[in-house]
Parts: structure tokens; C-alpha cells; sequence
């Protein structure tokens, strides 16, 4: 540790070397001629098939190359995509689709003539039921199996069932889905990545390597991807829709991603001018920013901060059948969970290692800004006489015999963290490593059910509390579900399925409150802090945002 600091130390006063060299001798930054959106993905992509997307780096990618029958806009209001209208019927169990009939896919090869083709409510049908299917590697089949009509059926047996009879294909141009029963939250599921739409003949013509050559609806369309070093999509010139003002979108030629690892490399570069957007790390940030937490006057860039609707925690494999579950001390002593969540000095951390850039996480999984949170839902907090109490209670008196290991992916910030929850955890007797992971193998590790104590985070699909209680839910284990932990509780299953049923909101909100207190006492999540989205941005780029779900969008982007 002594060493690690002193490394640690180094590298931050060369950081501060390098700035100070740039400020005093890059008198302005250097700007591209070109209309190009650069922004760098430190953690790499894992693949860019939507009914694999549950991850941050390939929804920047594919909500600016895909679309879905309806989306969110900047103001977070739901309205029609490529649906020009829809409406559900009055006993909540028919949303009927009448989509756009000027909508192409973009050109490709995987075309006869490589010219780009008319999407129809097929392709939508097609889309959804891959999405189903068990015999390809779907995070997605959650989202729709226990909701429309026919999915389980399908999903229990693709080879003898050969459709799902609830994704109904009236004509071209319209297309129904038909629910088992009402599910308030549904028209807002469709917006995530296992809404949208692609061409069935790019996943028969790529093949396994789909995932890397995405063929939508969107105003980019994807070019090349050369994995650890760029990928590139440009402007897609037969773009359907249009700015308020009746000019044609995009405004940008397209947008490239870089896969620097390094955030002070990173920063350095976005400094110069070479990247239009960059997430700061904590280092970058205290130094760029003053005690107030505001851009320093010497920077000729902005700085932009916004709620942020996603959740840190750490999280343990629940499930002894599974690679990270064999040997797990943690999987099945709830005791041992709570003593490390009561081990936790949450308000130290966000102050002193997160620079104030969240909220301590003392509620329960909901963070601040999603319509349900309430500050009454207590959480587990610090108190390091109960945690010792409970380690004793597990078997571990002061942490005697227990040995821990937790992973997280390779982000600067994220280091930091474990390292004080390392130093947190020792203060009870409670040895563990802390081990760095690649962001594509830790995201892949978390969902085949290979890693046994991860630092994890969970940001919302979509504007609903349900989107966070559906972790908790049994039947959504991963690979197939969000549930990555395993978790398995019978009353949060059958309260699960009570809130599925009720579109009152408030009516809803009582059955999550159960489901609050349930959750909090077994601790499968041992929540750290809400985060907050903060960013830095070229001040020639105007129009992109980053909605509430920390998603970047470039549609409306210019750069001037």
C-alpha cells in the first residue's frame, strides 16, 4: 500500500506538471477544420448489438446509429420516433403502433445492392423476438418475457415455438403489442436498446460478428471499428428526420471514439483540443476545479454538472452454482454483507475521495432524481461498533479467517474508492484485495456469473422505479436479466409481480417500499452513493447533451 501510494503520488504530480505546462505554453487550444465529435471510451466496448446493450459505452454508440418506436427527449418527456403516433386500448393490454413510412435502414453490404431499404413492422416483430431468444446471447429476454403475450412460451422453447403471438404485424405500417396484463411502465421499456430496430439482413450477413457492425435507423451510421483503437460512424445523408427550424439533421459529418485507458491521458488530450468531451476522473477534477467545485478561471473549456440517475454499490455473487458463487463467504451470510454496509463511512467518501461529485448512499437502491425516492427509506449507515458486532455474528470476530477480494473495471475513480473502502474495511479487521478488471471483461464477468465480490453500478433505462426493483427480481438472473447478483427472496418475487400489476403510481410505490425494507435487511447490494454527472465540453460544441440517464446524444450537435 505504501508503495502503491508513493506511485500514486508520482503520477499525480506529473499530472499536475503536464497542465501546467499546457497553460502556459498552449496559448489556445488546438481545434479540428473538420465536423467531427470526438470522445474517448476508456473502458472500452463490448459489442454493439442492442439485445447485448446493457452497458453505458455501447448505448453512446447505438442511441446515435439506432432508434425505437418511441424515445425521451432532452426534457425527459416521452413522445413518437419512428412511430408517428400510437395509442393503448382502454383495458391496458393493446399499444398499437403506426409508424413512419419514409424510415430507412442505413446503406450497406449486407444489402443485395448495398442500397438501404424501408423498415416495416416486421422488422420490428424480428427485432423484439431476438430479443427473446435464448439461442443467442440476450441481456434483453427480462424486458418483454413476463409482459407480452407469448414471450415465456417462446423464450422456454424457440425451436418448437416458432413466433410471439403478442408482437403482431397488422401491415407495413402498423405494428400491435399485446400484453398479458397491464404493466404501466411499458411504453417507457421501449425506449432502451431492446426497442430498437435493425436490419435482419446485417445479423444474417455478419453473423457472430454482428456485434461489431451495426446497421440502423439513426442519424449516424457506422463505418469501422478497430477494437482498442477507433471506432468511427459518419453522418447518415438519407437521415429521416428534421430540426424544429426545418433543417436537416445531423449537422455534424459523425463522430469517432477513441480507447485511451489512461484518464489523465485522456484529459490531456481533451486539453488540447483533440477530444470534444471528456469525463473528468476525481484527480483531473481537483485540479481543474476550486473548493466551490467550479472550472477554474485559467481553463478554456466548460464544465457542465446534472443529476444522474445511477446507483454504486458492491455487490456479491448469490448463487453457489455459479463461478463466482463456489466458495463465496459472502453469498449466503447476510450478517457479513451487513457488516461491511455498516463498515462504510459513506459521507467521508463522497467528500474526500469523490470531491462532493455524488450523495452518500443512505436510502436504498433509487438514487435522488427518479420519480419514487423518498429520504424516508433509511438504508444501512456507518457505525463501526455494529459492524464489528455483526463480523463477530458472521463468525469472523474481527475479522479473523475471512479474506476478501473485490474487482472493479479499470477507471481511475473507481480505484480510489475501493482503495478507501480497503482502508474502511480494515478498520473492522476485515482484509481485502482489491483487484483492477478491463471494463469489457468486468461487464462480461458480471453477467455469466464469473466474479464474486464487484464494485457495480446500475444507471436507469428508463424513467420508472421498476427499472431498479427488477435487479431483485429471481426470474431476471443473468445472462438473461439484470439480476447479476443472483439475488433470490420469494416475498420480493411475489411483491415484484404485485407492483407489475398496478398502474397507480402511488399504489405501486407502497408495494416498493416493502420491497425497500426487504432488501436493505438482506444487503445483496451494499450501496456507496448516488452519482452525478459531470462533464467537460469544447465551448465550440453546442446542441449534444447527455440526458438523465448519462447517455450522450449528438442528433442536435454542432461544432462551429
Amino acid at each position: 500500500m505504501y508503495t502503491d501510494n508513493l506511485i500514486r503520488i508520482k503520477r499525480l504530480l506529473v499530472f499536475a506538471f503536464a497542465l501546467m505546462c499546457f497553460h502556459f505554453f498552449s496559448c489556445s487550444q488546438k481545434q479540428s477544420s473538420d465536423k467531427i465529435f470526438r470522445y474517448n471510451e476508456p473502458n472500452g466496448i463490448e459489442s454493439l448489438d442492442p439485445i447485448t446493450a446493457n452497458n453505458y459505452p455501447a448505448l453512446h454508440v447505438l442511441i446515435n446509429t439506432c432508434e425505437g418506436l418511441v424515445e425521451y427527449d432532452k426534457e425527459a418527456k416521452l413522445k413518437p420516433l419512428l412511430a408517428k403516433d400510437y395509442s393503448i386500448s382502454e383495458d391496458g393490454l393493446t399499444y398499437s403502433f403506426n409508424l413512419r413510412t419514409d424510415v430507412y435502414f442505413h446503406d450497406d453490404e449486407c444489402f443485395s445492392n448495398g442500397k438501404r431499404r424501408k423498415v416495416t413492422a416486421k422488422d420490428f416483430k424480428y427485432c423484439y423476438e431476438r430479443v427473446c431468444d435464448t439461442r443467442v446471447k440476450t441481456r434483453g429476454l427480462w424486458v418483454y418475457r413476463d409482459k407480452v403475450d407469448g414471450a415465456m412460451e417462446f423464450a422456454d422453447a424457440p425451436d418448437k415455438v416458432k413466433e410471439i403471438k403478442g408482437f403482431i404485424v397488422v401491415n407495413d405500417s402498423t405494428f400491435q403489442i399485446k400484453l398479458k396484463q397491464p404493466f404501466a411502465p411499458f411504453i417507457s421499456i421501449l425506449t432502451m436498446p431492446y426497442g430498437y430496430v435493425y436490419a435482419k439482413e446485417a445479423v444474417e450477413h455478419y453473423g457472430e460478428n454482428f456485434g461489431f457492425h451495426i446497421v440502423g435507423t439513426g442519424p449516424f451510421k457506422f463505418v469501422k471499428w478497430e477494437i482498442d483503437k477507433e471506432l468511427v460512424c459518419e453522418k447518415n445523408p438519407n437521415y429521416w428526420a428534421k430540426a424544429q427550424d426545418g433543417s436537416k439533421l445531423p449537422y455534424i459529418d459523425g463522430f469517432k471514439v477513441s480507447f485511451i485507458r489512461s484518464t489523465e491521458t485522456e484529459f490531456l488530450d481533451f486539453n488540447e483540443g483533440k477530444l470534444d468531451f471528456q469525463k473528468p476522473s476525481i484527480d483531473v477534477y481537483g485540479q481543474i476545479a476550486d473548493e466551490n467545485g467550479n472550472l477554474k478561471p485559467e481553463y478554456n473549456f466548460e464544465l457542465v454538472k446534472q443529476p444522474y440517475l445511477n446507483t454504486v454499490y458492491l455487490t456479491t455473487m448469490m448463487n453457489p452454482k455459479m463461478e463466482g458463487g463456489k466458495n463465496n463467504p459472502l453469498g449466503n451470510n447476510t450478517k457479513l454483507r451487513q457488516a461491511l454496509s455498516y463498515a462504510m463511512d459513506r459521507e467521508k467518501i463522497v467528500k474526500f475521495v469523490l470531491k462532493s461529485k455524488g450523495t452518500p448512499g443512505v436510502n436504498g437502491p433509487l438514487p435522488k432524481g427518479m420519480p419514487g425516492f423518498s429520504e424516508e427509506v433509511k438504508g444501512l449507515t456507518y457505525d463501526r461498533e455494529k459492524a464489528k458486532e455483526l463480523l463477530k455474528q458472521a463468525g469472523y470476530p474481527d475479522g479473523k479467517g475471512l479474506s476478501l477480494k473485490l474487482v472493479y473495471h479499470n477507471d481511475e475513480s473507481q480505484r480510489e474508492l475501493c482503495e478507501a473502502l480497503q482502508a474502511q474495511f480494515k478498520d473492522i479487521g476485515v482484509n481485502m484485495e482489491i483487484e483492477e478488471m478491463l471494463g469489457a471483461t468486468h461487464r462480461t464477468g458480471q453477467n455469466e456469473g464469473k466474479l464474486t465480490f464487484w464494485r457495480a453500478n446500475w444507471g436507469a433505462d428508463y424513467y420508472d422505479p421498476e427499472n431498479y426493483y427488477a435487479l431483485f427480481y429471481s426470474k431476471n438472473e443473468a445472462p438473461i436479466g439484470p439480476n447479476t447478483t443472483h439475488y433470490k427472496n420469494s416475498k420480493v418475487d411475489s411483491l415484484y409481480e404485485l407492483g407489475l400489476k398496478l398502474t397507480n403510481f402511488d399504489e405501486r410505490m407502497k408495494v416498493y417500499r416493502e420491497i425497500d425494507k426487504i432488501i436493505i435487511e438482506d444487503a445483496p447490494w451494499m450501496i456507496v452513493y448516488y452519482n452525478q454527472y459531470i462533464y467537460l465540453k469544447q465551448k465550440n460544441v453546442n446542441g449534444m447533451y447527455v440526458d438523465g440517464l448519462g447517455i450522450i446524444v449528438l442528433k442536435y450537435c454542432m461544432i462551429n
